[in-house]
Parts: structure tokens; sequence; C-alpha cells
């Protein structure tokens, strides 16, 4: 409000410029709420500043006003964890001269008396992209007795009156097990190292003959299938050998459609975090380190880039 210099209880069309100060206090003194003035043509907001010549110029600013249209998904993660997939639509008019070229907003979650914030972030919308839809993906805590809803809300950081309020109801939320079983080990015979059927990728493993129980089990999903998997094992019990299950086999599918021959040399790069750089090296790397803020970071535009759908496999440690 001291930026603006307004109240905020005065109307935001205050915060264009041009329009007379007595077209204001009419509007003011109609008491009529904001998200009305969407309903409005131009015909009736010139009658009701009884101006008819500010009809087009009122009807312009209002749908030049900060307007998001909010939808949100749900998905359980654990009993007290929840994923929340929020997609943001755009709904006004974008004019250089009045919102330049990014827009700062506020993502707030709340609990159903509005006491507490489990979640906030800030995120930045840019020109370039205000016809597409902006999905941000987060998790929120929840707690026992489950609460009816939580609310979303997302804040202009720059406009009054910029807001619009989300309520995500939790009455058909169907929870995890509190504490669910581990996965038991089935009684299988340990998976002899043969089993890659590829002497390159027999050579990695000459230390042992055999695999132990937790790779013995994934094996067939991580090398035969395209299924996506979770392994959650003890520090020491051979996860990173399953990650590299799943690498050989996405290097055989890509040595079987190229002349690339048998060997299993890889192109390896690190994101800097520099996007110019990153898609640079994604170009010309098979295998990329990053951590999980460089890869959301580049990978929010992926429908531009060509390199980033071209990623085949993601491993998270």
């Amino acid at each position: 409000m001291v930026t603006n210099r307004m109240w905020s209880v005065q109307t935001p069309l205050r915060q264009f410029n041009g329009i007379p100060n007595e077209i204001l206090n009419k509007l003011e003194k109609k008491h009529i709420a904001w998200e009305r003035y969407y309903d409005l043509s131009s015909q009736k907001l010139g009658e009701l500043v009884r101006y008819p010549k500010m009809d087009t110029t009122l009807l312009t600013l209002v749908n030049q006003f900060l307007k998001l249209n909010l939808a949100a998904h749900v998905q359980p993660m654990t009993h007290t964890v929840l994923r929340v997939e929020l997609t943001i639509t755009p709904e006004f008019q974008w004019e250089d001269k009045v919102h330049g070229y990014v827009k700062p907003f506020w993502v707030i979650v709340e609990d159903t008396a509005g006491e507490y914030i489990p979640h906030h972030e800030h995120f930045m919308l840019k020109k370039q992209y205000i016809d597409e839809d902006r999905t941000l993906d987060f998790t929120v805590p929840i707690y026992e007795p489950l609460p009816p809803h939580y609310f979303i809300r997302v804040v202009s950081d720059k406009w009054i009156g910029s807001q619009i309020v989300l309520p995500v109801s939790f009455r058909h939320l169907i929870l995890p097990e509190k504490y669910p079983p581990p996965t038991e080990l089935s009684d299988l015979q340990p998976l002899p190292v043969i089993a890659l059927w590829n002497r390159s990728y027999e050579a990695l493993y000459q230390d042992f003959m055999h695999f132990n129980p937790v790779q013995t089990l994934m094996f067939t999903v991580l090398n035969s299938t395209d299924d996506k998997a979770l392994v959650a094992a003890p520090t020491g019990s051979g996860k990173t050998i399953c990650a590299e299950f799943a690498i050989l086999k996405n290097h055989q599918k890509a040595t079987a459609s190229s002349d690339s021959g048998i060997g299993i040399m890889r192109v390896v790069e690190e994101l800097t975090g520099e996007t110019t750089m990153d898609l640079k090296l994604l170009e010309k790397a098979q295998i990329i380190i990053t951590t999980l803020e460089k890869w959301d970071a580049l990978s929010r535009r992926w429908k531009q880039m060509k390199y980033v759908q071209q990623i085949s496999l993601a491993f998270h440690r």
C-alpha cells in the first residue's frame, strides 16, 4: 500500500495510469466486489461511472489486471506427506508498458483455520510464457485428525487486489497405512552375473559371481522392463548396482538402434545451473549428473527443449 500510495480497500484500478480521479471515486462509492467487474461489458462499465466515453478504456484495464486460474491435484505420498500439483493459468492481457516482462507471485498453503502455513514459495511469471500453464510440484505435511481441507493462495508480490484462493478438499482422500510393512525379499536363488548376457557388462562385476538378494529381486524390473521403480534399502545393500541395471538396459536399447557397437563408453557431463551452457551439455552427453534443483529449473520448459524431451532414464539417489 505504501509503494502504490493507496489503501487495499480502494479500487485496484488505481494502479493504472490515466484514469481521472472522479471516475475512480465513483467506482469506489459503488462498493462492487472486484470479481464482478469481469462479468461487466464495456457498456455496463460506462453506465456504472456515468461516463460512456470511458467504457472501452475501463474494459481494457480490467482485462489487463493480473488474474490467474488455479487447479490442484493432490496425492498422498505417505500417511503424513501430501504431494500437490498446482496448475496456474494466466487469464489477463499482457501489456509491456503496464506489466514489464516479469511478474512475481507468492504461493501460500494455509490450514483450515488460516493459522498455519505448511508451505510457501515464490515464482516468476514471464511474458514469453503468458499463453502457457505453469505447473508447480511440492509436498505439504498433513496431520491427524485429518483436516477437511487446505487453502492454496496465490498472491501478486506487487499488485494490490491480485490474489486467488483455491480450497483443496480432503473429503475423499485415502491415506496409505501409517506404518506400511516393507516388501519381503523373495526366496530367490542368487542371480549369476552372467545373467546380463553381455561380456562388456559382466566385466564391470568381475569381483563377484552373484548379485545379492536386493539386486536379484530388482533385476528383472530394472533390466527387462521400462517400469518406474522405487528402491528403498539400507546403506550398503547394493542400491547403486540396481541403478546400474537400468543404465545398462537403457544403453543396450540405444546401441540396438544405432551403429555404435557394444562398447559401454559414455560421455558424462554435470549440469552447471546456467541454462545456455546446460543445453549444450545435454546435446553432447549420454549421461547427465545434476541436482534436483538444477534439473527442475532446466526442465520446466521441456516443451520447447527437444534435448530435454529425449531424456529416457532418470535416477535420483
